[in-house]
């Protein structure tokens, strides 16, 4: 079976539409690091804890440090080794204001709605079933 190539257009555009990178990723030119680094990633965010922080900031769009612990429930240490954890691969950033999704934050809680949205669909199509007359 030959394999399908893809090619996905990426924009990057500021607040008032100015368009910065407009770009075509070929998925053929993922190379074997770059599905390394994507499987840390993937790593990082199977935590439970550092996931509810990156969905809380997917919500709440901007929180400071005291306001994650308290919310989310966690201690200071643990919420201290998530934020260090999802700063480390980028998926937040740290403002005078408080801790807020970066591009690449925004970009994966895309991602995994859009997978969630997937699975959702193909265990609806499970349950029908197929009657042939």
């Amino acid at each position: 079976m030959e394999a399908r190539t893809r090619v996905r257009k990426l924009r990057l555009t500021t607040g008032d539409g100015k368009i910065l990178l407009e770009e075509e990723i070929n998925l053929t030119e993922v190379s074997t690091n770059d599905l390394d680094a994507l499987m840390e990633l993937f790593r990082i965010i199977s935590s439970e804890s550092r996931y509810r922080v990156i969905r809380f900031l997917a919500e709440k769009q901007t929180s400071s440090f005291k306001e994650l612990c308290s919310t989310l429930g966690y201690s200071q240490k643990t919420i201290a080794q998530c934020l260090d954890d999802l700063l480390r691969i980028n998926a937040i950033t740290k403002k005078p204001e408080g801790y807020t999704l970066s591009v690449l934050g925004k970009l994966m809680i895309s991602q995994l709605r859009e997978m969630a949205g997937i699975l959702r669909k193909l265990k609806e199509l499970e349950e029908l079933t197929m009657e042939f007359e």
